[in-house]
């Protein structure tokens, strides 16, 4: 068994438009980015464009400087500045005709489309953010606010709906048939694989496919409990990510756990604590200590299994820990209900005298890491509240019975049948972080389906030293019941969750509760009904209701687990907004819940409000009655413009329909109807301004505040990266991209895009107030439809800006230190909407425009490379490999007088070839590679042909082509061939630098005699550098490649032209494993794999390598196996790192019990080959075979005494092989 732990390190184991004059974003591009154009219709014929922003507001009040409140859905977008008495004169109408009139209004500044929607994403996205928290949305939890659903699917408001099953497989029931005496079953999402304890057995599936069976059976006894366990940190190496803890009758074992890349591997630990005597029921862990906890089903009292990668004197690596246990009890034996003495013993005096006969103990464990707290809840529905003051000790803080918690209820006026003690039971508990909610710490629900919210605070009446120790007193504050089952108007008397078994609960707030039934059980889900919670609480001052949807789902068989498979949805770190899924539900991926029945895995997720849309159909009105205007609009709109494989057609076409009818018309607001008074910002606009600016600020909700760039590494490793992963800008520029297409498709029927004055256009009359809401509208769609430009714009900058770690470095260095600590400041906000932005960008377009002329490019070489990121398409491919040529010729040019100037056109050329490899075709690169080599620039061209390689099969089929045997007929083939046909060319390139390191010393050795006399002339072009400084530059370059494959290939080029030694020199991360691999079949790399390693001083696996040649199939004789065995064991007595002494004590130990079999067998051939009673007629044939026999592999004792020693008659190896097989007869 590999050692795991960190002190062994053994261990195996844009589109194209018109340019813009309007100053903010995208200002410093240009003539590059292109802007929405004006709308069909024009600009008011009486209003100015300017005039729209820049129309005087009436007095505001703001929360934060420069963001405004919303009166209702109105939204005034003005920035604070100090109140001022102005003259305005209001545009010409036919009710005003010119007529000066006074405003009361704050001194605005000039205010552009993008800080106008700047203003608006801003203003939603706090609005999203001011989402009640828990502990307010509760205060009203007992009205019971269901949309329910009895039958699974009648509805389109399900919260969750079964997405996938997979069956239990065939192999595991087969195992499962076997079970004699227990059988447990469960989930372990954090390796995606569901399990089965078959008496001593433990059986592993991946629960997403039912494939990655596997298997542990080294236990004797049986199994009783089960789970999985972070580890301490350092305690084991990194590649354990996982601790499995198994309960048997007797023991408690750790067995180390790795998984990466979907593959699973167990290692024993020889980690295990005796239990004798001790039912263990309930394993947990803490996930932030790594501490592991159990219980058994005789007592209350709390176990720890203490573990380390030290032991001493008088603590070893592992023990077990009664953290409750009193003094007395301590002393006394735990007497389960059915041990004998509970039959001779009075009822009373069992009852009085041995704790252990009233028989509660634990059915659950929940540890809280967030707050240090451990719970635990008891067969007598007791909560008890641990603190985890230290990393090794509990310390019991609270003990709350269930009649404490049902008298607190009664004080909430919460009467109900359901809360009966004598009928109810809790069930299950739940921990609530503190991100989730500052007072709610636990919910614990009822046998009757019943939740409860529970307090734990720490009294001011207790005082400790430290100021620390957890909470002391525990009360529940509100209960949230069962919906209604029609037998009243609340859940306080439904029947609908009784004889719940047991629950899940997982944030924000999904409930997962499994009801006992009779051939299967029943499964309720409720989920927050977002919309309508974030709905009320934005328009009504009364405190928000805790509005649910709920249904009973499609499941069949017994419930046995409910694990949560996708990341916990977290919309904010803190209370206030975390729960709103509505905020996240364009971007972050449904939660996923998968539930294991004893028929299978069944995957529940969670549906959306735009499914819930969709499925609505020509019923939408449902939709926007229940969460009105702008949450419809938005939800519409990201429907009707997703991609064709997120929504149907028809679902499109709906949504369209949907967000131009219930998105309303603008007008003006009725407080503010005066005629005198009217202004823009005077209009209420409609719900699709609403829903697009919702949309906008949903979609970069998660970038729109953070920085652009980070630094990672230290010193010369520091470097300027992405601070947003490049897949997930991808993800928003495809949404902003599909949101744009649809609103230009459909500008013509979207009052604001198709011209503020379209009625008027169209012959419908209207009053000052009509004009002016439409021209408002107008102001509100194109600002927010500019800013989707310029976000998509201000995207596919950052990402040609940072695509390259290197080139980004290059570019910062060529930037000040202090532009260098503004741009790091600097957040995607600013970039798409402020000056600072702007003037940021345009010193990153400086310093790569300054790099390309370093590099001898040209301004028009960044502006293609501008226009190609932002949407205008033009491949400069064949414009970059002309240039290529021509710096090649121009090269040869000044060979011969200029060696300088000559390198810098070969490196010019070599990096217009590099960005063209893509697309260079292999004539061009051969006749390419030919003129470089005439020029000795061998390192770079080799660079060149490498790159070109890798364009070639971006995807690196080839390599898994190759290590896949190169079957026949696979269409991979052609990747191959193209790859190796450039790897051919390296190495032409290499043998071309080995013939002028060769063949040109002697010409070499001649001119330095005609120097040394004077003779300074010279014949033929200048050298570029000495040829021996070639060939090693040119190597180095070939050493340098990260291509796998090249460098498998170029080993076996080594090989075939006999030089397989000088794999020996080669230093790279690729030469081992080549090595490893071809060591199985070829006992020449064998050879030589057991020196590189021993060149290397990793004697260890020098050893191993000599020990597995020594038991190999290949055709070796056994004094050569002998050889081999005692060279393994020189090495074995070699220096090797304190980590690596007991493998290689281990090994050494094998290799001398090999021995010892080695010299018997080889003095047995030696018998037969001296035997003469083996030399008379006919048994030359029986000598041969027996010699046949023993000069080849290491054979067993038993063969040897059997088949040779004991036929054969020789006493003396008789006798030695007893004695080697410590046989006592």
């Amino acid at each position: 068994m590999a050692t795991l732990y960190p002190s062994l390190h053994g261990i195996n184991s844009g589109t194209p438009g018109s340019t813009s004059s309007v100053g903010g974003p995208g200002a410093h591009l240009q003539g590059q980015y292109p802007v929405t154009p004006t709308p069909i219709g024009g600009f008011p014929r009486n209003t100015s464009q300017q005039q729209l922003y820049n129309t005087p507001a009436r007095s505001i009040t703001t929360n934060t400087p420069g963001a405004n409140t919303i009166s209702g859905q109105s939204l005034l977008f003005q920035p604070k500045s100090p109140e001022a008495r102005i003259t305005a004169t209001t545009p010409t109408s036919a009710t005003t005709p010119g007529k000066a009139v006074e405003i009361n209004s704050k001194a605005a500044a000039p205010l552009t489309p993008i800080h106008y929607a700047k203003n608006a994403v801003n203003e939603y996205l706090d609005k999203d953010i001011r989402y009640p928290d828990l502990d307010r949305i509760i205060q009203q939890s007992q009205l019971s606010e269901y949309f329910f659903t009895p039958t699974p699917g009648a509805s389109a408001w399900v919260p969750f709906e079964r997405s996938k099953t997979v069956n239990i497989p065939d192999i595991i029931f087969e195992q499962y048939n076997k079970t004699e005496c227990y059988t447990r079953m469960g989930l372990f999402p954090q390796i995606k694989r569901a399990w089965i304890t078959v008496d001593n057995r433990l059986y592993f599936w991946n629960y997403s496919n039912g494939n990655d069976y596997s298997s542990f059976e080294e236990l004797q006894h049986t199994i009783l409990s089960v789970n999985l366990i972070k580890p301490h940190k350092g305690t084991f190496v990194d590649s354990i990510k996982y601790l499995l803890v198994l309960a048997t009758p007797l023991e408690l074992h750790l067995i180390a756990v790795s998984y990466e890349n979907n593959e699973l591997n167990l290692f024993e630990t020889g980690m295990e604590v005796s239990i004798k005597g001790l039912d263990v029921n309930v394993i947990t862990g803490s996930d932030a200590t790594g501490r592991i906890f159990f219980t058994s089903r005789e007592s209350t009292d709390v176990w720890e299994f203490t573990y380390s990668n030290t032991e001493s004197w008088f603590k070893g690596k592992c023990g077990k820990v009664c953290h409750t246990r009193s003094g007395f009890s301590g002393f006394t034996p735990s007497i389960g209900s059915l041990s004998p003495i509970t039959n001779i013993l009075p009822t009373g005096i069992v009852n009085a005298f041995l704790p252990g006969s009233h028989h509660e103990y634990i059915v659950q464990i929940v540890i809280d890491d967030s707050r240090s707290t451990l719970y635990t809840l008891s067969s007598r529905s007791t909560i008890r509240t641990y603190y985890l003051n230290s990393p090794t000790e509990l310390k019991t803080n609270i003990t709350y019975p269930v009649n404490h918690l049902l008298s607190h209820l009664q004080m909430l006026n919460a009467p109900s049948p359901l809360l009966d003690p004598r009928t109810t039971s809790i069930v299950s508990i739940h921990a609530v972080s503190p991100r989730e909610s500052a007072q709610i710490h636990l919910i614990a629900t009822t046998s009757t389906g019943c939740r409860i919210y529970i307090r734990a605070a720490r009294s001011s009446y207790v005082f400790t030293t430290s100021g620390e120790g957890g909470p002391s007193t525990m009360q529940a504050i509100q209960i949230r019941f069962p919906p209604p089952d029609g037998t009243g108007p609340t859940g306080s008397t439904s029947s609908v969750l009784k004889k719940t078994k047991f629950s899940k609960l997982f944030a924000p707030g999904y409930y997962f509760a499994v009801k006992e039934g009779n051939e299967s059980d029943d499964l309720f889900v409720s989920a927050p009904d977002s919309g309508r919670i974030l709905l009320q609480s934005s328009t009504s001052n009364t405190a928000p209701q805790q509005f649910e949807m709920a249904s009973f789902v499609d499941i069949e068989g017994f419930v046995q687990a409910i694990e949560l498979i996708t990341p916990e949805l977290q919309i904010t770190n803190k209370p206030e907004g975390f729960g709103n899924e509505v905020a996240g539900q364009f971007i972050i991926p449904p939660t996923q819940v998968a539930v294991l029945t004893n028929t299978g895995v069944h995957i529940y997720k969670r549906r959306y409000a735009p499914e819930i849309f969709m499925q609505l159909g020509n019923e939408a009105r449902y939709f926007y009655d229940l969460y009105g205007r702008s949450e419809t609009c938005a939800t519409a709109l990201y429907v009707a413009s997703s991609s064709s494989s997120s929504s149907p057609l028809d679902a499109r076409e709906i949504a369209k329909k949907a967000y131009l009818e219930f998105g309303g018309k603008s007008h003006i607001r009725d407080d503010n109807y005066i005629s005198d008074a009217l202004s823009l910002d005077n209009v209420k606009l409609s719900g699709r301004f609403d829903g697009l600016a919702t949309y906008i600020a949903r979609i970069v909700r998660d970038i729109w505040r953070v920085p652009i760039f980070k630094i990672v590494g230290k010193g010369k490793s520091r470097a300027y990266v992405s601070n947003v992963l490049e897949t997930t800008l991808n993800k928003y520029q495809i949404m902003l991209f599909e949101l744009y297409e649809f609103l230009e498709t459909n500008r013509h029927l979207i009052d604001g895009l198709s011209g503020p004055d379209r009625a008027f256009n169209n012959g419908i009359g209207g009053g000052r107030g009509d004009e002016l809401s439409l021209q408002a509208e107008h102001r509100g769609m194109h600002a927010l439809v500019q800013l989707i430009t310029f976000m998509r714009e201000g995207i596919s900058f950052i990402g040609l800006v940072a695509g390259e770690s290197k080139k980004l470095k290059e570019i910062m260095s060529l930037l000040p230190a202090e532009v260098q600590g503004r741009l790091l400041k600097l957040t995607y906000q600013e970039l798409f909407t402020a000056s600072e932005g702007t003037e940021l960008a345009k010193e990153l377009v400086s310093a790569i425009v300054n790099q390309s002329i370093a590099a001898g490019g040209s301004v028009d070489n960044v502006a293609e490379v501008l226009r190609q990121r932002c949407g205008s398409f033009c491949s400069a491919d064949d414009v970059v490999l002309f240039k290529a040529i021509e710096y090649l010729r121009k090269a040869k040019l000044v060979a011969s007088t200029d060696p300088d100037l000559k390198l810098q056109y070969s490196r010019e050329s070599v990096r217009l070839l590099d960005k063209a490899a893509s697309t260079i075709s292999f004539e061009d690169l051969n006749d390419a590679v030919h003129e470089l080599l005439v020029l000795e620039f061998h390192p770079g061209v080799v660079e060149t042909v490498l790159r070109a390689a890798a364009e070639a099969d971006r995807g690196n089929q080839a390599l898994a082509f190759f290590a896949d045997g190169r079957p026949e007929l696979d269409p991979r083939e052609e990747l191959y061939q193209k790859r190796f046909r450039c790897y051919e060319l390296v190495f032409a390139i290499l043998d071309d630098a080995d013939k002028r390191a060769n063949g040109d010393n002697e010409q070499r050795e001649t001119d330095d005699q005609q120097d040394q006399q004077g003779n300074n002339a010279t014949n033929g072009q200048v050298s570029l550098q000495p040829i021996s400084e070639l060939q090693t530059e040119t190597y180095a370059a070939a050493y340098a490649s990260k291509d796998e494959l090249f460098h498998y290939c170029f080993y076996d080029w080594f090989v075939s032209r006999g030089l397989a030694q000088r794999l020996l020199e080669i230093d790279t991360p690729y030469i081992e494993s080549y090595l490893e691999n071809n060591a199985r079949t070829n006992l020449q790399q064998a050879d030589l794999l057991w020196v590189f390693e021993a060149k290397k001083e990793q004697y260890l696996q020098a050893g191993q390598v000599l020990y597995r040649l020594a038991q190999s199939d290949f055709n070796l004789t056994l004094a050569q196996r002998i050889e081999y065995l005692s060279r393994a064991r020189g090495f074995c007595n070699c220096y090797c790192p304190p980590a690596q002494r007991q493998i290689m004590l281990r090994l050494h130990q094998s290799i001398e019990d090999e021995f010892a079999v080695a010299f018997i067998q080889d003095d047995l051939l030696s018998h037969v080959k001296a035997d003469d009673r083996l030399s008379g007629d006919g048994e030359a044939d029986k000598r041969a075979g027996l010699i046949d026999k023993l000069d080849g592999k290491v054979l067993n004792l038993s063969v040897l005494y059997n088949e040779f020693a004991n036929p054969l008659g020789y006493r003396d190896i008789q006798q030695a092989i007893i004695k080697a097989a410590d046989y006592n007869g």
